[in-house]
């Protein structure tokens, strides 16, 4: 059963007419919050930890609007017509922002700011997984981990596997599933051991309002560089029950049949 988020202050909005350039707060949001919106600088945020800076303007009749930076975010995070997007007050000109498709699934939002990154220079992709597809999906063709993980290990829910993003660098998402069958919806920290080195961090698990997800935070940035992840690589997380720690190694890809065969011809 799913817990009741705690209760902030929040309103939804339809992306529909000219929602790239401005959007503006429901009428009875800013009536009720007023004082929490006079000020002209704000903060929109997403469940990665990326955050975008925005303007509130107080219009002629009265209105409150997003303006200046909204235009940004909404070109950085791919709004589409038709997808709504939830809106959380959780601090001084701060708003959480979740953004649903038009299939009413909460979609993971791709970030495609240019940042600068010492860690890697590997662009920023898509990702199309959503709070319903459950499972997260396999790297693509014939991936296996270098301890030879089977392909029925991936199905297990207590394993999955992620191909490292940018937007992942400060906060990673963990899906429901895979948090109740490792037991980790009332736990507030989980141990992660990366593989083969044995490294062990102590990360804090922060459940989303829309409680569709846990993420990893606090300690996810010091485990990710000290163990040298990189962007764009595959990683297994795996929950060992009788360690209690989530197990985590690079997924190496491996050549299909037919890639092998034409490289093979290649040389012949």
């Amino acid at each position: 059963m799913i817990m009741k988020p705690k209760q902030k202050p929040s309103f939804f909005k339809v992306m529909i007419l000219d929602f790239t350039h401005k959007l503006r707060i429901p009428p009875a949001f800013a009536r009720d919050y007023e004082q929490s919106l006079r000020g002209e600088n704000f903060t929109l945020r997403i469940s990665s930890g990326e955050t975008w800076a925005v303007k509130m303007v107080k219009t002629e009749d009265e209105k409150y609007e997003f303006t200046g930076g909204w235009n940004k975010f909404a070109k950085d995070v791919g709004l589409k017509m038709g997808e709504f997007i939830v809106f959380w007050l959780v601090g001084k000109s701060m708003f959480d922002v979740s953004i649903f498709a038009v299939t009413c699934c909460e979609r993971e939002i791709p970030v495609l700011k240019i940042e600068d990154d010492d860690d890697d220079d590997s662009e920023v992709e898509y990702k199309n997984n959503n709070a319903c597809d459950e499972e997260s999906k396999a790297a693509n063709g014939g991936a296996s981990s270098k301890s030879g993980n089977s392909l029925g290990l991936q199905k297990s829910p207590l394993y999955f596997e992620v191909r490292l993003k940018k937007y992942q660098k400060s906060r990673l998402s963990l899906t429901m599933k895979f948090c109740e069958a490792a037991g980790l919806m009332d736990k507030a920290t989980v141990g992660l051991e990366y593989l083969p080195k044995h490294r062990f961090q102590s990360v804090v698990l922060d459940r989303r309002p829309n409680q569709y997800r846990i993420d990893l935070t606090a300690g996810w940035p010091e485990f990710r560089k000290a163990n040298g992840l990189v962007f764009g690589k595959t990683y297994s997380f795996e929950f060992r029950p009788r360690k209690n720690v989530i197990q985590v190694q690079e997924v190496e890809k491996t050549e299909k049949p037919s890639q092998v065969a034409s490289h093979i011809l290649h040389h012949i």
